[in-house]
């Protein structure tokens, strides 16, 4: 009865937050969950729609918090024009090779990481999509590409430091 009667107006409270209805969905879940976890706490409060709104308003704000550090960005969408010049080949071969260092830093995570990477980044599906598919928690899939990012990042600024990346990589 409790989710019934507060599951729409907690719906349109976190959409002012968030745009994203299925994120909407998801924090719900996230609410309703936390609620669930500390029920025998529920019969003491007197104001529960209040508590209801403040648990609202701040899981809304720690998913915009997390969605602003980890925003998603495919690699051909990426410009990286800036990189290169198209009339000088040196540049060009620079680019290709950074490509290439990337493809190869990916190619190197463990299976179970580059398959989420994959998923998230060139399927563009969402981390609870993943979850979803792979019947892991969401936290595992944001873990794993935290793993990912991070170890891709190391790798491609060993390359531009000058670092011999085969035997970072062990090609």
């Amino acid at each position: 009865m409790f989710f019934d009667y507060t599951y729409t107006m907690i719906f349109r409270y976190i959409s002012y937050f968030i745009d994203d209805r299925e994120l909407c969905k998801d924090v719900i879940s996230d609410i309703y969950l936390y609620l669930w976890q500390n029920r025998k706490k529920l019969p003491e409060m007197q104001q529960y729609e209040n508590y209801l709104f403040i648990c609202a308003r701040n899981q809304s704000l720690q998913y915009i918090k997390e969605a602003c550090r980890y925003q998603k960005v495919r690699l051909e969408d990426a410009d990286m024009s800036f990189l290169c010049d198209k009339t000088n080949p040196e540049q060009k071969a620079l680019d290709d090779e950074l490509k290439d260092i990337i493809e190869l830093a990916i190619n190197s995570l463990p299976p179970r990481c580059r398959l989420i990477f994959f998923m998230v980044r060139e399927e563009n599906m969402t981390y609870k999509e993943v979850a979803e598919v792979l019947s892991i928690s969401h936290r595992t899939v944001h873990a794993q590409m935290c793993i990912a990012i991070k170890k891709v990042g190391e790798i491609v600024k060993e390359y531009r430091s000058g670092i011999n990346i085969n035997e970072q990589i062990k090609v």
